[in-house]
């Protein structure tokens, strides 16, 4: 029998508004810690049944159903599981993707919970947020391997403190892997097992596709660049200059490769600046050179170091968007990005507002996550990736 629990009545109103998580309280602690379902009473006809991960440092149970039954068993589970997974495949089947990397899971916005999946080239990324999935991982990799019988499957168990717990389920001799994939005409170098993340972020895909009309004959600059997915995207799409900034050498180089992966960008490489940097310093020399941008990229990560201190990328925005303003054409762009569940779109934007203070900016549009990244009403947490388009008066 599945195991009865009892939930805090603010969990079941939250539930009863499509919210999918319970999270630690005094009522989750207690929840048992050896079986992979509990169950709750939700009104006087509905049970919620609900994986359980007592091992999670904050979510203690992700909802899988709602119904009159109170209890579900292994067998069933793997059968509902197979019929989620065909719905969110097909879903990406029948989208048009200018681009080898999509997801082809998104967790709990495809009423999989804490299941990811992507589509890495020739290549099937599982990445577990919950232990539980480690449970029916053989059943995922069988219905994944009957739909691409060529691809290798990879497991990652995804994780606050970004240790690699990474592996192929279908190759155990088969350790690490570099190759390439292409998202709309740009090939990028991954690779797989060698970081926590692979050199691309798959979830702002479609984001990028939104952007592309900016970039013609524009001076761009990309803060916080990562591998420069963004300055990759501005140089294919008609740049007149891009320059990427960010403090790690290892991934500015990683840039560099991915330049010179494609011959149009190399021949035409000389549009191109890096500065190995922290976006604060390499923001006050611009100022001090009187050099200005027409759009500007800015997608901090969610806590970083310079180091001497660490900031959060909310908290760093207090500095960055007075001096963004500085180094802004009139009539030019910025786009920021926050990458947080913790903090919720209308924060942000006040947060932005109050920042931007007197400075000649005003916040003209938002973006979201879109296409293969789908949002789940409810859900706000889903809501994680959220940006604000700024346009300097």
């Amino acid at each position: 029998m599945t195991p009865r629990v009892e939930l805090h009545p603010a969990s079941i109103k939250h539930i009863k508004k499509g919210h999918p998580w319970i999270t630690s309280d005094r009522f989750s602690d207690k929840f048992p810690k050896n079986s992979f379902f509990v169950a709750c009473r939700l009104d006087d006809v509905n049970f919620v049944v609900m994986i359980n991960d007592p091992t999670h440092p904050t979510v203690k149970a992700r909802v899988w159903k709602i119904d009159p039954k109170s209890s579900i068993e292994k067998k069933d589970f793997a059968y509902e599981l197979v019929g989620r997974l065909t719905q969110s495949f097909e879903i990406r089947e029948a989208q048009d993707f200018s681009r080898e990397n999509y997801y082809l899971v998104f967790g709990e916005a495809d009423f999989l919970p804490g299941l990811f999946i992507q589509k890495l080239g020739g290549e099937i990324l599982i990445q577990f947020y919950a232990d539980f999935w480690h449970h029916f991982e053989k059943d995922i990799v069988k219905f994944i391997q009957r739909k691409f019988t060529k691809n290798n499957i990879w497991v990652q168990k995804r994780n606050k403190s970004q240790e690699k717990e990474f592996y192929c389920a279908t190759n155990k001799g088969l350790k690490e892997l570099s190759f390439n994939l292409i998202e709309y005409g740009v090939k990028y170098h991954i690779e797989l097992n060698k970081f926590y993340d692979t050199g691309i972020y798959t979830d702002m895909s479609a984001i990028r596709e939104k952007l592309i009309p900016e970039f013609a004959d524009k001076d761009i600059l990309n803060l916080y660049s990562y591998t420069g997915a963004y300055s990759l995207c501005a140089m294919k799409n008609g740049a007149k200059s891009v320059t990427s900034v960010d403090l790690s050498g290892k991934y500015l180089d990683w840039l560099d490769k991915n330049i010179a992966l494609n011959a149009d960008l190399e021949a035409n490489k000389s549009i191109h600046t890096r500065i190995d940097s922290s976006a604060i310093k390499a923001i006050d020399t611009m100022i001090k050179d009187g050099k200005t941008f027409d759009f500007i990229i800015c997608d901090p990560p969610s806590a970083s170091s310079d180091g001497k201190k660490k900031t959060s990328a909310i908290d760093s925005y207090k500095e960055i968007i007075p001096k963004l303003s500085k180094i802004l054409n009139k009539g030019g762009k910025a786009i920021v990005f926050l990458n947080t569940h913790s903090i919720t779109r209308k924060s942000f934007e006040d947060k932005i507002k109050n920042y931007i203070g007197t400075e000649k900016l005003s916040i003209t549009g938002a973006m979201k996550l879109t296409g293969d990244c789908p949002s789940l009403k409810g859900f706000v947490e889903g809501d994680y990736l959220k940006g604000l388009m700024l346009l300097k008066k």
